[in-house]
């Protein structure tokens, strides 16, 4: 999927890449980007979603790409949380993404972003 369609001026949003053990959420702090890296240790998997949710509250889009159990768990635990499965964009399964990757495509979902460095 092409994120660019879903750019919408003014709106905030993520990018979120997370398999089993550990999850990247890129999004504005600020006026600029920045990746969070989110691990799980041994707290159970609800827990371990929560976090990775929490660090994409409040966007009104959001990119989901990983593992697909994976990606999956964190879109249903998202959607029951907030009751808004129309913010989620599926990108599906992806390898491990350089922090760098996930600022791009952040950066093409909230145009504000692509000026700052």
């Amino acid at each position: 999927m092409d994120a660019r369609l879903a750019a919408i001026p003014g709106r905030k949003a993520a990018v979120v890449w997370l398999d089993r053990s550990h999850a990247l959420v890129a999004r504005g702090h600020d006026g600029r980007p920045e990746v969070t890296k989110v691990d799980r240790s041994f707290e159970p998997e609800t827990d371990y979603l929560l976090r990775v949710v929490h660090e994409a509250a409040g966007c009104d889009r959001l990119v989901v790409m990983g593992a697909d159990a994976a990606r999956v768990a964190f879109e249903r635990e998202y959607v029951a949380l907030y009751r808004r499965p129309d913010r989620l964009i599926d990108v599906g399964q992806a390898m491990v993404p350089r922090p760098a990757d996930l600022v791009d495509q952040l950066r093409m979902l909230e145009p504000s972003l692509a000026a700052a460095h």
